[in-house]
């Protein structure tokens, strides 16, 4: 489980108004304090937030303020999240882990800062016993199996998953369901988010499940180890569409990067080939996946992004391992 740690917030920081000009009592000044969050508050990520599905936590805002500010408006480090209602009560959904900074700021009708609070939070991940409850946590609907060679944790996901539909890049139905092993559904679902916030209405993949050896051999003696698609811990995506009907595909818009720069540094070609770089680094920086295979890695990779959970791996391989004549890259 999570450690969460404490972080002392700044309560209660004062501006005053100044007096009338009519000779009357001056205004009273414009106080604000947190009653609710507590500092050191701690949360768990237990919800997908409705907008793009990211991990969320819920939290009930309560701001007790003096004075009569025109609004209070409350920010989470400096993302905006709009403002309290009459009754200084909000509900706001936290979607990054670790400590956060709530903001709450009192404005005149102008828009100009009268007053403002801070209260520091913790925001942590769920403690679940397996793969399959972790799912269970999200909503997420599966089937348990079918048992395959080399499968794990088998599960069958009812498709679209956390909102985004996939289809075989070669079909125009979308899959209803999708065999594979947990842990890929789970990264599926970590993942959707990165498609969702991007305006991907529908991924066409080139498949998961393949019990096969890393090129040459048959499993399980496999020269070179088993694929990642032997133990359906990996997909080949192949196309990104949108809701306006753009599509970026892999075999067309993305440009092989020079043998010299690294994938995630290099230059991008047009706004296609920049679109792709931005997505697949984006999601690979997250650790969505442990490997990630561009079409830069070599000739068989060229319509596809590959990527899996290898143990122990972290990385975009930009080129293959080393020489090989047997095909032996082709993960």
């Amino acid at each position: 489980m999570r450690t969460f740690l404490a972080v002392v917030g700044a309560l209660g920081l004062v501006v005053g108004c100044g007096g009338g000009d009519d000779g009357g009592p001056p205004p009273e000044p414009v106080t604000l304090t947190f009653v609710t969050p507590t500092v050191g508050a701690r949360f768990v990520r237990d919800q997908l937030e409705p907008t793009d599905g990211w991990r969320a936590t819920q939290v009930a805002v309560e701001v007790a303020a003096t004075g009569a500010p025109a609004s209070i408006d409350l920010a989470a480090g400096d993302l905006a999240l709009g403002a309290v209602g009459a009754d200084g009560r909000a509900e706001i959904m936290l979607i990054d882990a670790g400590p956060v900074t709530i903001t709450a700021t009192a404005r005149d009708a102008a828009g100009a800062a009268l007053a403002t609070a801070t209260v520091d939070v913790e925001v942590g991940d769920p403690d679940v016993a397996s793969c399959r409850a972790w799912l269970d946590l999200y909503g997420i609907t599966y089937t348990a199996g079918p048992a395959n060679q080399g499968v794990a944790d088998p599960v069958t996901l009812t498709l679209p998953v956390n909102g985004v539909p996939f289809r075989y890049l070669t079909n125009t139905g979308r899959r209803n369901t999708f065999f594979m092993d947990c842990g890929l559904a789970r990264s599926l679902v970590l993942a959707a988010p990165f498609f969702r916030s991007r305006g991907v209405v529908e991924v066409a993949d080139i498949g998961v499940y393949n019990y096969r050896c890393i090129g040459t051999g048959t499993p399980p003696n496999c020269p070179n180890g088993m694929s990642q698609h032997a133990y359906a811990k990996a997909i080949d995506l192949g196309a990104f569409v949108l809701a306006d009907g753009t599509t970026y595909t892999l075999e067309t818009d993305w440009v092989i990067d020079p043998m010299t720069e690294k994938t995630c540094e290099a230059a991008t070609a047009n706004e296609a080939d920049a679109w792709l770089h931005d997505l697949i680094c984006d999601i690979k920086g997250d650790d969505v996946w442990n490997i990630a295979l561009t079409p830069n890695y070599n000739a068989d990779h060229r319509n596809h992004f590959h990527v899996d959970l290898t143990a122990g791996s972290d990385f975009i391989r930009r080129q293959a391992r080393a020489p090989m004549d047997d095909g032996a890259d082709d993960w």
